[in-house]
C-alpha cells in the first residue's frame, strides 16, 4: 500500500521542494505558483503523506530516521557495545566524549519528516476545492495522520535533546521564519499532546489492510504514542486511560513459539501497532550496523546474556526464549534484525526488516508502569507475569516485590522491559524517564548501569557525566548551530 505510491511522492517531493532558497534546516519556501498547482487532488495529498512516511526509511536528510532511533535510543544504555566495524562517533557516544561535532547529534532526518508533515498540515484542505472526489473526512484524516506522526517526531527530538526549535508553520516565502530558536521542553510536550488531542478526533482506526495499518498512524497509534508521553510527563492517570484505549483495540500477544518470526522476520504481526515499513528492494540500515559478515558496529554487552536475561551456561535448559537464537547469539551478535530463522541470516540485500515503533507488549508494560504510580501495584505485576509468560523468562530473573512496593515493581518492570525490547531503541529512553521520576529520585539507575558496563578507562567521567542531569541530552550539532544564528548550544556543552 505505501510502497505503491513511493514514486509519485518523489515527483511531488520534487516539486514541493525544489524552490526557494536554502536555510535552517533545508526548510524551502513553497512560492505561490507551487502552492495554488500542487495542492489540488486527493492524490496529490495522499503523496505528501506517504512522502512524510518513505522519508523515514532513507537518508531524506542525512541518516535514516531508524537509524537516529536505534542510536539515541540505546548507545547511552549500555547494552550495546563496539565491534571491529564502529566509527569514530559511535566510540566517542560510548565513551562519553559527546561533542557536538559528533554526527550522531544531527537532528536533520527528524526534521526533514516534520517539515513534510507541516505540509500535509496546512495545505491539504485547498485540494477541497478542486477535487469534488475528496472527501472532508478523508482530508481530516490525512492531517490527523501529519500531525500525529509529527508529534512523534518531536517525542524523540525533546527526549534525546531537551529543548528544541518548534516548527509547526509550512514555510511560503522567502521572508517567513527559518532559523527559529528553541522551544522549552515543556513547549514541545504541550505541542505534543495537543497533535494527539486534535488527531484522535479525525485519525481512522485502520487503513484498509494490515500492512497499511501498521505502516501508517492510526487512532490506536495516537494512543500508545499518548500513553509513553504522559509516562514521561508524569502523568500515570492519563497514561493508563491511553494505553487502555490501545488495549481495547484489535490486537494479540504473538505465541511464544512465534515471537521472533511474526515480530522480527515477518512484521506487521497481530501485535503491533506501528511499523516503520521497509520492503525489498529497500533496505534497511540494520544489516551494516549489527552483521558479522559486514559493518560489524555494533554487539551487545556480554552481560546482556547473563544480567539481563539470566543465561547461566551451567543450567543451560533455564533460557530466556527471547535471548538466544532470537535477540542475540552467544557470540553477542545482535540478531533481531538480521535473522532469517534461529541459524539463518539475512544477506545484505535482505535487509529489509520494518522497525517497531510500538508493540502491544509495550503498551501492556506502559500500563503496569502507570498502575505502580497508582497505588495498584497488583494489577501491574499481573501484567508483567503475562509478559514473562508469553516470552519464556528465565526463572532466574523471576522477582517477588511486594504488591505495596512501588520503587520494587517499578524496576521490576524496567528490567522486564531490557528483555523485551533489547535493541528496539527504548532501553536509554526507558532508564531516563524511570531516573528523573520525582526530580530525579532515581538517577542511581543510570549509575549503576554505567558501573556495570561502561568502558573502565573512562567509568570516573562517565559516572560524573552522569550525574550532572543536563549531560543526559545530546548536543545540538555545530552544522546546525552554525546555520541558525538563533540556536544556543545546551548548558552542559558550552563548557
Amino acid at each position: 500500500m505505501l510502497k505503491k505510491y513511493i514514486n509519485t511522492f518523489m515527483i511531488a517531493l520534487l516539486i514541493v521542494l525544489s524552490t526557494g532558497c536554502d536555510g535552517w534546516l533545508d526548510m524551502r519556501p513553497i512560492n505561490g505558483v507551487v502552492k495554488q498547482d500542487y495542492w489540488k487532488t486527493k492524490e496529490q495529498v495522499r503523496a505528501s503523506m506517504f512522502g512524510a512516511y518513505a522519508s523515514m526509511t532513507g537518508n531524506f536528510r542525512g541518516r535514516h530516521v531508524t537509524e537516529s532511533m536505534f542510536l539515541w535510543g540505546e548507545l547511552r544504555a549500555y547494552m550495546v557495545g563496539l565491534n571491529q566495524g564502529a566509527n569514530f562517533d559511535d566510540t566517542q557516544i560510548i565513551f562519553g566524549n559527546i561533542q557536538p561535532v559528533n554526527s550522531i547529534s544531527s537532528w536533520a532526518g527528524l526534521y526533514g519528516t516534520i517539515n513534510l508533515c507541516n505540509l500535509v498540515v496546512d495545505y491539504a484542505a485547498l485540494a477541497l476545492e478542486t477535487d469534488q472526489t475528496f472527501t472532508e473526512e478523508e482530508m481530516k484524516n490525512y492531517v490527523a495522520e501529519a500531525r500525529a506522526l509529527r508529534a512523534l517526531m518531536y517525542f524523540y527530538l525533546v527526549r534525546t535533546f531537551g529543548d528544541v526549535p518548534l516548527v509547526i508553520d509550512a514555510v511560503d516565502t522567502d521572508e517567513d521564519e527559518l532559523a527559529p530558536a528553541k522551544s522549552t521542553k515543556e513547549e514541545v510536550l504541550a505541542q505534543i499532546l495537543e497533535d494527539l488531542s486534535l488527531a484522535e478526533i479525525d485519525i481512522y482506526e485502520g487503513h484498509g489492510n494490515d500492512i497499511a495499518s501498521k505502516g501508517r498512524m492510526t487512532r490506536y497509534a495516537v494512543n500508545a504514542l499518548q500513553a509513553d508521553v504522559h509516562l514521561w510527563m508524569e502523568n500515570y492517570q492519563l497514561a493508563l486511560q491511553a494505553a487502555d484505549k490501545v488495549l481495547a483495540g484489535p490486537y494479540g500477544l504473538v505465541p511464544q513459539e512465534e515471537w521472533a518470526r511474526a515480530l522480527f522476520i515477518e512484521g506487521n504481526s497481530v501485535e503491533s501497532i506501528f511499523e516503520i515499513q521497509y520492503q525489498a528492494p529497500q533496505n534497511n540500515p540494520f544489516f551494516q550496523m549489527f552483521s558479522f559478515d559486514q559493518g560489524r558496529r555494533f554487539i551487545a554487552y556480554p552481560s546482556v546474556l547473563e544480567d539481563i536475561y539470566g543465561f547461566n551456561p551451567e543450567e543451560p535448559e533455564d533460557i530466556d526464549l527471547r535471548s538466544i537464537d532470537a535477540s542475540l547469539k552467544t557470540s553477542g551478535e545482535i540478531f533481531k534484525y538480521t535473522s532469517l530463522g534461529p541459524n539463518t541470516r539475512r544477506a545484505a540485500t535482505e535487509s529489509f526488516a520494518n522497525w517497531i515503533v510500538y508493540r502491544l507488549a509495550d503498551v501492556m508494560l506502559m500500563k503496569a508502569e502507570a498502575l505502580t504510580q497508582l497505588n495498584r501495584g497488583a494489577e501491574a505485576l499481573e501484567i508483567v507475569e503475562i509478559i514473562r509468560e508469553r516470552g519464556g523468562a528465565a526463572m532466574s530473573t523471576e522477582e517477588n516485590p511486594g504488591s505495596a512496593d512501588g520503587d520494587a515493581i517499578l524496576r521490576y518492570i524496567l528490567n522486564e522491559r531490557a528483555r523485551e525490547f533489547a535493541f528496539e531503541g527504548k532501553r536509554w529512553f526507558d532508564l531516563l524517564r524511570v531516573a528523573k521520576m520525582r526530580n530525579y529520585s532515581n538517577l542511581d539507575l543510570l549509575i549503576s548501569v554505567a558501573i556495570q558496563n561502561a568502558p573502565v578507562t573512562n567509568l570516573n567521567s562517565i559516572i560524573n557525566q552522569l550525574r550532572d542531569t543536563r549531560s543526559h541530552y545530546l548536543p545540538i550539532n555545530n552544522f546546525e548551530l552554525n546555520s541558525n544564528p538563533n540556536l544556543v548550544q545546551n548548558e552542559y556543552y558550552l563548557r
